[in-house]
């Protein structure tokens, strides 16, 4: 019978994984819902002998593997739980605290004392799972490429939302050997309860915030993951490592544009200051609440450009983030009450 899209069920691990290419067990995979229909793409790689001398002329002859590859995408509604799991393993360096309510709090790993390699997962797809599966496989030793959470107006959930972009280093265990487990509970962060500070300005009392985007690129080094000895599937090459590059914060927002607004002349001066934007969701107990708190150290503007957001006058800004010689380049506090993310 044909099978739905819908379907699909995936889990991930929100435990990291021992080594990259040894796959996350039962009991670090968790199971969430998400928004984009796409599969993850696990591609195994041809060449041919075209450019080839000694066959008399320029058209192939045979077929040879090359490489594995896979990636893939997560689009969510923004909760404390994968805003978590973001956290943690897009940025890579995590202290956590709590019992009941658990707060992670991360921060771009330093190279010099958690190296260059991020913490991986293991990514699991099926459709139908069990004796008449349509699909049923697990991309082992994944890592985030990047993450980037939205802010928009209007009603819904699809106000907040994350995005993850995720790249393996090709191994795949087909069937996956694990049972997607029951779908873990999920809390909302609203993107009504938002509060917006920017360079001096709480973009919230004043209303006029509009919308809002930030996010966190690893660039990681995906070629440099085949080497002598990086191991195969298939006799085709997987990748034995997979480090970031340079990385890349993004931090953009919109906001009306009146009498007395600064972004054009904080453009002009390159004043620079701190950015916050925090959520909360439900309480957890007592006074701690579901929710993030991100904080960009130091902060420019790149470009303010005025125009206009459904007939009223706005000023759409990009940021650089700049690294603060104290106090770094952000921080990202995540507070939940899932344990062990990125254990």
């Amino acid at each position: 019978m044909p099978a739905n899209i819908r379907e699909t069920k995936i889990g991930f691990g929100f435990k990291k994984q021992t080594a990259l290419q040894t796959a996350n067990v039962l009991a670090d995979i968790w199971s969430l819902a998400k928004m984009n229909a796409a599969l993850s793409a696990v591609n195994l790689n041809v060449e041919d002998d075209a450019a080839e001398f000694g066959k008399g002329h320029e058209f192939a002859t045979q077929t040879f593997k090359s490489h594995w590859d896979a990636n893939g995408a997560i689009e969510k509604y923004l909760t404390s739980e994968i805003a978590a799991w973001a956290f943690v393993f897009g940025l890579g360096n995590r202290v956590k605290s709590g019992i009941t309510a658990i707060t992670y709090t991360c921060t771009p790993q330093d190279p010099v004392t958690g190296g260059i390699e991020l913490p991986a997962f293991s990514f699991i797809e099926t459709i139908r799972q069990g004796g008449s599966a349509v699909l049923d496989r697990m991309a082992v030793g994944c890592l985030v490429e990047d993450f980037t959470i939205t802010l928009a107006s209007g009603p819904g959930r699809a106000s907040s939302k994350v995005t993850i972009n995720f790249a393996g280093c090709g191994k795949l265990t087909e069937p996956s050997g694990i049972t997607i487990p029951a779908a873990t509970t999920e809390h909302l962060l609203p993107a009504a309860s938002a509060q917006v500070t920017i360079n001096g300005v709480n973009y919230v009392s004043n209303r006029n915030l509009v919308s809002l985007e930030f996010g966190f690129k690893n660039n990681l080094r995906l070629d440099a993951g085949f080497y002598p000895g990086s191991g195969t599937q298939d006799n085709a090459a997987i990748r034995g490592r997979l480090e970031f590059g340079d990385r890349q914060a993004s931090f953009k927002f919109v906001a009306r544009f009146e009498n007395g607004s600064t972004e054009l002349t904080k453009l002009r001066n390159q004043t620079t200051g701190t950015a916050t934007i925090s959520l909360q969701g439900e309480l957890i107990s007592g006074t701690d609440y579901h929710s993030i708190s991100v904080t960009f150290q130091k902060v420019a503007f790149k470009t303010a450009i005025v125009g206009d957001t459904d007939g009223i006058v706005t000023v759409e800004v990009e940021c650089a983030p700049l690294y603060d010689s104290v106090n770094g380049l952000l921080s990202a506090v995540a507070k939940c009450t899932q344990d062990n993310i990125g254990s």
